[in-house]
């Protein structure tokens, strides 16, 4: 089936300014002449505050007036006058790009604004999650070079607790995503069959959330298959070699990336070809950990609630915990903690097993915020994972996926 127009939202005007009114409240606090705002491939700022993916794009935001779109590509601000740039004319978000060099970009986009002492705010330094950033080292070191008299601010961290709330529209989004990333498990689900490739399930996956006018985000799917499969990153596509063949026995999982406009969901797909006990006690525990999610997700709940109810399940099988059980998304600021009940296992003797990885940090759930549940129950290197999107709400939480919150078995 083709998508319709009705199926591509885009975000509005209105959700522009408020976003732009998340970033003035911070520097009226901090008293900030300016914000420049750099992307990661893990929070895309430049977009969020763009409307539109702009390579290397970094975002300049004044205290008062329109705020300057820079890029150091050139032909970007050509694409602005053919005839698909023509058409969105209308749904620019910023009329000032400029092209060049960023660091004098930057500091001329600041001359208006600066004095001795100007006091400028920067996102994209980090702090912000463990993959936070988007500013390479020499790249700050010639914008301080060009703005000398310039104060910088590191207000990554309280922005992106601000966009841990969701604004309606944004919820609308979100959702869509994640409806995107329900197709996209279902395609999964038809392509991880015995005989196929995993390259052939990455591409049928992808191909889905591409023809949907959803993205991916950045580095793109994980996937891993064999017996027994933990859980990583594909192989075959950075290394060379031969993708792998699924076979009988094998497990496949993935972490899909479903986003659109920007907003990232995550769907946790696992299929098992053939029954044994071993995946049944992985997979029962994996399951009840997401209903002992579901369960306490609600406003007002402390996040270490949540992700302790989730461990106590996995725990209790006699099981231990990799990835995170919770994290947000969109973006990724607060993950669970990792490596849980790992150590001194006889099951992974021999293996290099690091200390638990602590939280980063607690906080208050509220509504609308949102959050990939992952919960991964494992024994020895073998892994089930799974789970989907979820949306705080006034009276507790609103599952949007189904379909990857359950382990799937093909043959008996």
């Amino acid at each position: 089936m083709t998508p319709t127009q009705e199926e591509f939202p885009r975000p509005s005007v209105q959700e522009r300014d408020r976003r732009w009114a998340l970033v003035r409240e911070i520097m009226a606090a901090e008293d900030l002449a300016a914000t420049v705002a750099f992307g990661s491939a893990f929070d895309r700022t430049d977009v969020y505050l763009a409307g539109e993916a702009i390579p290397g794009g970094v975002v300049v935001v004044p205290k008062e007036g329109e705020p300057t779109l820079i890029t150091a590509v050139g032909a970007v601000a050509l694409l602005r006058f053919d005839d698909q740039g023509e058409r969105l004319a209308g749904a620019r978000w910023i009329a000032d790009l400029r092209t060049g060099p960023p660091p004098l970009l930057i500091a001329d986009a600041l001359r208006p604004l600066r004095r001795q002492g100007a006091r400028v705010g920067v996102i994209g330094l980090g702090g912000a999650s463990p993959f936070g950033g988007g500013i390479p080292h020499g790249a700050w070191e010639m914008i301080q070079a060009a703005t000398p008299d310039v104060e910088w601010v590191d207000i990554g961290l309280p922005f992106a607790r601000a966009r841990l709330v969701k604004s309606p529209e944004e919820q609308s989004l979100f959702r869509h995503a994640a409806r995107i990333g329900e197709r996209a498990s279902h395609v999964f689900l038809e392509a991880a069959h015995l005989g196929a490739r995993e390259s052939d399930v990455y591409a049928a996956v992808e191909a889905e959330i591409t023809r949907l006018g959803g993205h991916s985000a950045g580095p793109g799917m994980i996937l891993r298959s064999g017996n027994p499969a933990f859980g990583g990153p594909i192989e075959w596509g950075w290394a060379g070699g031969e993708p792998p063949v699924l076979r009988p026995g094998d497990s496949i999982g993935a972490e899909i990336f479903a986003c659109y406009a920007g907003l990232e969901t995550q769907q946790q797909m696992h299929v098992q070809f053939g029954a044994d006990p071993g995946h049944r006690r992985l997979a029962d525990a994996a399951r009840a950990a997401y209903e002992a999610g579901i369960a306490a997700i609600r406003p007002g709940v402390m996040f270490s609630e949540v992700y302790a109810a989730m461990h106590a399940e996995i725990i209790a099988a006699d099981l231990w915990i990799r990835p995170p059980v919770i994290q947000t998304v969109s973006p990724g600021l607060h993950n669970s903690p990792m490596w849980v009940n790992a150590q001194g296992r006889p099951d992974l003797e021999g293996y290099p097993i690091p200390d638990v990885v602590p939280a980063d940090g607690d906080f208050e759930l509220r509504s609308g915020m949102t959050f990939a549940l992952q919960p991964a129950a494992l024994l020895g290197v073998r892994q089930v994972c799974i789970g989907g999107a979820v949306l705080v709400v006034d009276d507790g939480c609103e599952e949007l996926n189904d379909l990857a919150t359950r382990p799937h078995l093909v043959g008996r």
